[in-house]
């Protein structure tokens, strides 16, 4: 990333987050990013190892493979390929807001085929607490109730004035550190009749 990664690529990374203190860090072109280079990599992403209380949280800030084609598979524990600990399989340019492990480690594994790929992925990755699915945020002109993000909490939503909501007006947290949904989005109620007007 941002250059096209090139065909039959398969990349593994290993994030272990085993420090009793919170660490926030930000993902590089460096360490997480897809080059233009197919490879094979075991790139295991460490934070000072002592006794773990705290979980693995990532976010996309860019995010496009190839659909139906190339995936990005997000497992919990640092057992690559293990089916039992697969958190997610993602591909095209859809993904969750947040993806939050169960364990102190995360392994990621890319897979491209034969033919054209596309500009992969960038990422950000933070410790939280255990039992947690993580902040979500506010979507934009929206208003959030509720301020907890651990296993069994609820998070409502609505849309200032003028604006419509779209998707889930409320998310769970669940057992196993994922919310239930994407926070929903707020979208103007008049743009369109607006344009619509504009161009008749």
């Amino acid at each position: 990333f941002p250059i096209q990664y090139e065909s039959n690529s398969q990349c593994v990374w290993i994030i272990t987050a085993s420090n009793l203190n919170k660490v926030r860090a930000k993902m590089s072109h460096e360490n997480l990013s897809l080059r233009n280079r197919s490879f094979s990599s075991d790139t295991s992403l460490s934070i000072m190892p002592h006794f773990c209380r705290q979980v693995i949280q990532i976010n996309f800030e860019e995010f496009d493979l190839e659909l139906g084609y190339d995936t990005l598979t997000i497992g919990d524990g640092g057992e690559v390929g293990d089916p039992k600990t697969i958190l997610q399989v993602l591909t095209g340019s859809f993904v969750p807001d947040l993806i939050v492990s169960m364990t102190h480690q995360m392994w990621l594994h890319l897979q491209s085929d034969e033919s054209v790929g596309s500009i992969g992925f960038k990422i950000n990755y933070k410790e939280i607490d255990k039992e947690s699915c993580g902040d979500p945020g506010t979507p934009l002109y929206g208003i959030r109730e509720g301020d907890g993000f651990s296993n069994g909490d609820v998070l409502r939503f609505e849309c200032q004035f003028g604006f419509e909501l779209i998707g889930e007006k409320t998310i769970s947290c669940q057992n196993n550190n994922q919310w239930s949904a994407n926070i929903p989005i707020c979208i103007c109620e008049y743009c369109q009749c607006y344009c619509t007007l504009q161009t008749d």
